[in-house]
């Protein structure tokens, strides 16, 4: 199930669960390479820094990208206001985005929202926003967060899922 960003414990399989915040993973951690080269080798790719700034509305560094196992990206971006990040699975086999769509949290937990992928759910609390979400054409689920508002967030779940 997706359930925000995290440090990419899990391995997406139909029970995998990824947590609700970014954290520093002992996996190791390197500033993204160009999306043209990891995209054509089908790997998942994190929004550049540009593309992060323009979704959330504000001036961050990064991406700082953590491969998880399983073959999923954490993607964390930092500034002023916090940290924000993007946990991506691209192109996974059919069981197992079918595994992840199945168990991705749902209303009562999260509420469905809508013009984001092929199926999202998404809520603020705490003064954090979190969206889960998932595009069946390129079998892609992102779980995207960051401080503040849900639109922004949302913002940075379609921009994960449309480079992915």
């Amino acid at each position: 199930m997706l359930s925000g960003c995290g440090s990419g414990s899990g391995s997406p399989s139909a029970g995998a669960s990824v947590s609700a915040t970014v954290a520093s993973s002992s996996t190791s951690s390197q500033t993204s390479s160009p999306a043209t080269s990891a995209a054509a080798a089908g790997a998942p790719t994190c929004p550049t820094m540009a593309q992060a700034d323009a979704a959330l509305g504000v001036s961050d560094n990064g991406p700082i990208s953590t491969v998880t196992p399983g073959g999923g990206i954490v993607c964390e971006y930092t500034g002023a206001g916090g940290n924000a990040g993007v946990t991506i699975f691209a192109h996974e086999p059919a069981a197992v985005f079918a595994g992840q769509v199945a168990h991705a949290v749902g209303a009562p937990a999260m509420p469905k929202i809508s013009g984001v992928g092929d199926g999202a759910y998404g809520q603020t609390a705490g003064g954090r926003s979190v969206v889960n979400a998932y595009s069946n054409a390129s079998m892609t689920s992102v779980a995207a967060q960051a401080p503040g508002a849900l639109g922004p967030v949302e913002a940075l779940a379609r921009v994960a899922l449309a480079d992915n």
